[in-house]
């Protein structure tokens, strides 16, 4: 394992190249943490891949395991490898990343692990089959995690994410969702990575270790706002 200074805390980012995880390692950098250089790397292992796992710090304050891949296809149309894609990187790659962090999570004394989730486990868009569902999945392993880990000092969070300022790579760009989403947003404003970055920073800092298992709705009151008019 690497091994880094025991002043300075660690964190690693699993999906540190997407627009949150870029944002949220200029964050946690700014506040003074260490980032894992391997998973922000152009050429980052496979997180849904066991041995991707097998160098990891031998302490770890901070694991955000971001990734996610989402396949837009009626569900009766949705080819079974997509299924087993979507699974593998959203759910797969987070249960992995967790079972090898726990040594060194274990190793800070308090320590925090978080996962991306999405507004579309509770509110649905058509099309989205396998996201929504492998989504659902990483929220059960969250609360089961935080059920199993809190005895040792390891606190877990899912945060149910919202619209970004901007599309997921995998997602085809639809202007006109996000005009639409903006238009329902009672703020009439989208979410900056930026502003999510900041809250993971406060989680990791030890702002929420009284709080595990939890999944917050990370979200301006998009999805419910029901105002008709």
């Amino acid at each position: 394992m690497i091994t880094t200074s025991k002043q300075q805390k660690t964190a690693v980012i699993i999906g540190a190249t997407g627009n949150l995880g870029r944002a949220l390692s200029t964050a946690l950098q700014s506040a003074g943490w260490h980032i894992d250089p391997i998973w922000a790397s152009e050429n980052r292992p496979d997180a849904t891949r066991a041995e991707s796992y097998a160098n990891l710090p031998a302490r770890i304050d901070f694991a955000a395991y971001l990734a996610g891949v989402n396949v837009i296809a009626d569900t009766q149309d949705l080819a079974e490898a997509d299924w087993d894609r979507v699974f593998a990187t959203n759910l797969k790659g987070a249960f992995l990343f967790a079972k090898a962090a726990f040594p060194s999570l274990c190793a800070a004394g308090k320590s925090s692990y978080v996962a991306i989730s999405t507004i579309n486990t509770l509110h649905p868009y058509p099309r989205r089959a396998a996201y929504a569902a492998s989504k659902a999945g990483l929220e059960g392993l969250v609360r089961e995690l935080a059920v199993e880990w809190g005895g040792h000092g390891i606190a877990t969070h899912a945060v149910r994410l919202g619209h970004l300022a901007g599309l997921m790579k995998t997602t085809p760009a639809n202007p006109a969702l996000l005009a639409a989403v903006k238009e329902r947003t009672p703020s009439h404003s989208l979410i900056a990575p930026e502003e999510v970055a900041k809250y993971l920073v406060w989680v990791a800092e030890g702002g929420a270790q009284s709080i595990s298992g939890s999944i917050i709705d990370f979200d301006p009151a998009y999805t419910i706002n029901r105002w008709p008019l």
